[in-house]
């Protein structure tokens, strides 16, 4: 229970993150836009890769379309008008969409790592509809981690604030699975990425002398190391924060309540730059989104128009 006159509120905190979300929709949504973009228009041999990255894109655009509610209710001081209803709808696409992206991450870096370090293993030769399948079963996976029912149960009736990722004191079914989810969408896939980045390295290594295959594991090393970092920057921080909240969400100390709720609001705006972010991985993984990039910025910029590189397909290097 908070403390009574003890106010959780901090008007430049809320208006800096506020700020902050409205740069992370606008870079997510143009960046996610762009790659989409490449996908349906420069995209000619569609592979299980490509299929990993599309549906990462899908995630974060949806992420994206959640940002301006969350923007809304900053700029209100964390007030939430839209009623109850709207709060369960928010919470479970802001779920959706974070798991799923974690978990296409995860699939990217899994991709790398089975093609390096176990290049004859059957699941390396699977087809585009094979990929297609697992993707849509990924999907009802993270749906069924974040199911509606289990995400309406955290949320307090008649409450004029909409806190979809704050620790509940009231230990119940939900709230106790949907902090299981939390802790486990962080430990165990950056537990695999860094797993296989690792893996990845030691090959390399292994392979010093032989110079044919240098280029196509530093590629995978480069790309599976990136997505280490997006996970560092992004989702370590709010991790962090969401361990202290659990300890210290019963303390009777004013002032460390207020630290607590400021630093998880913040933290919590951090996991948004993953969208923004995740473009880095597409242009480290083909020189089609690299050329979409540039194409969209020269011209904005009035530029020229560039030449088309040479290989115009999402190639997967072994």
């Amino acid at each position: 229970m908070t403390p009574m006159n003890c106010s959780l509120h901090n008007s430049l905190v809320e208006i800096s993150i506020a700020t902050l979300l409205i740069l992370e929709f606008v870079l997510g949504l143009l960046g996610n836009a762009i790659a989409l973009w490449s996908f349906t228009s420069n995209l000619k041999v569609w592979k299980p890769y490509a299929v990993y990255l599309l549906n990462l894109v899908i995630a974060d655009l949806l992420w994206s379309v959640c940002l301006p509610f969350q923007i809304t209710f900053y700029l209100m001081h964390k007030k939430w008008d839209l009623g109850q209803t709207a709060c369960c709808i928010l919470t479970f696409l802001l779920s959706l969409s974070r798991t799923s992206s974690i978990a296409f991450l995860t699939a990217v870096a899994l991709d790398r790592y089975l093609r390096v370090v176990h290049p004859r293993f059957k699941i390396n030769s699977f087809s585009t509809q094979a990929a297609k399948i697992i993707s849509a079963l990924v999907w009802l996976l993270v749906v069924g981690l974040v199911h509606p029912s289990l995400v309406a149960s955290m949320i307090e009736k008649n409450a004029t604030e909409c806190h979809s990722f704050y620790p509940m004191e009231d230990i119940t079914f939900g709230s106790t699975w949907q902090e299981v989810v939390f802790y486990l969408q962080f430990l165990l896939p950056f537990s695999l990425i860094l797993f296989c980045n690792i893996r990845i390295i030691k090959i390399l290594q292994q392979r010093l002398r032989d110079q044919d295959k240098q280029p196509k594991l530093q590629k995978s090393m480069v790309l599976v190391t990136i997505v280490v970092v997006l996970f560092g920057i992004c989702f370590l921080p709010s991790f962090l924060a969401r361990i202290f909240m659990t300890i210290l969400q019963r303390s009777k100390s004013c002032w460390t309540l207020q630290v607590m709720v400021h630093t998880c609001d913040v933290t919590n705006s951090f996991t948004y730059l993953n969208s923004v972010l995740n473009p880095v991985v597409y242009c480290f993984s083909n020189p089609v989104f690299r050329y979409s990039y540039r194409k969209v910025f020269n011209t904005i910029r009035g530029k020229r128009k560039e030449s088309q590189p040479q290989g115009f397909d999402l190639k997967v290097s072994g």
